[in-house]
């Protein structure tokens, strides 16, 4: 590596806040040989700034929890290297959508290092202070309302999450955010979730909020429109949390 190529990354950490001793532990992912869905999903959803925000680093271990495909299980399991694991978790209910993205990302072994995992909220099967940090992208709204054929609840779901980390284990948190003070008025209609109030729930849930970035933020989305609004799909504006266990 230059010295050019050196001050580049690590003026990138810095704008990043992730600058310190430790810094050149946190993981770097290369984002090629992948399937052409997912790069072209890259640009929105900006993978290499979300791992290092998350302080993801080579040898950990990570739950990636209501993975839905398996966009980010596979950049975690490059992230992670050969001596990490990432869990691939889903309920049955993501079959339905997942199916096809699952059967082709995990297709002859290719990620050696992902444990596909399908559990239900009630048993996530998830062992004691097992992760050093859990992503839960697009999915926390989800569990604050129960139909037919899904109740993967917050109550039962996120006491399991927290127990499953390890001391000062991460946790985050992406979701589309709502309008102000709505609360989960729209999480099952417009799919949405207000940020102050999935700040509070995980603060109450043995989890402290440590950083948030606006990495993701939209301000021109219309929080009065599902966020499957074509011309919204993936350019909603998203809120970003970093948690730790406490």
């Amino acid at each position: 590596m230059t010295k050019n190529t050196l001050a580049k990354t690590f003026a990138s950490l810095l704008l990043f806040g992730l600058a310190s001793a430790s810094t050149f532990s946190f993981a770097f992912v290369d984002l090629s040989n992948r399937s052409a869905s997912d790069m072209a999903q890259d640009a929105g959803r900006k993978p290499i700034e979300i791992i290092q925000f998350a302080q993801v680093k080579q040898g950990d271990k990570v739950l990636d929890l209501l993975a839905g495909g398996g966009y980010y299980s596979e950049l975690l399991s490059r992230a992670v290297g050969e001596q990490g694991r990432v869990t691939l978790q889903i309920p049955n209910a993501y079959l339905t959508y997942a199916k096809k993205s699952l059967d082709e990302r995990l297709a002859n072994n290719r990620l050696k290092n992902v444990d596909y995992l399908l559990s239900e909220a009630d048993d996530l099967k998830l062992k004691s202070q097992q992760y050093d940090s859990a992503f839960l992208v697009l999915g926390f709204h989800d569990m604050f309302f129960q139909q037919a054929g899904w109740n993967f609840s917050a109550d039962v779901v996120m006491p399991q999450v927290l127990k499953s980390l390890k001391p000062g284990g991460k946790l985050l948190v992406i979701d589309h955010n709502a309008e102000k003070d709505s609360g989960i008025r729209d999480v099952q209609t417009l799919h949405r979730i207000e940020v102050d109030f999935a700040i509070k729930e995980l603060e109450q849930r043995g989890f402290k909020l440590i950083k948030r970035s606006n990495m993701l933020e939209n301000l021109a989305d219309d929080y009065t429109q599902s966020v499957f609004t074509p011309e919204l799909r993936r350019k909603t504006d998203r809120f970003v949390l970093l948690f730790e266990k406490v």
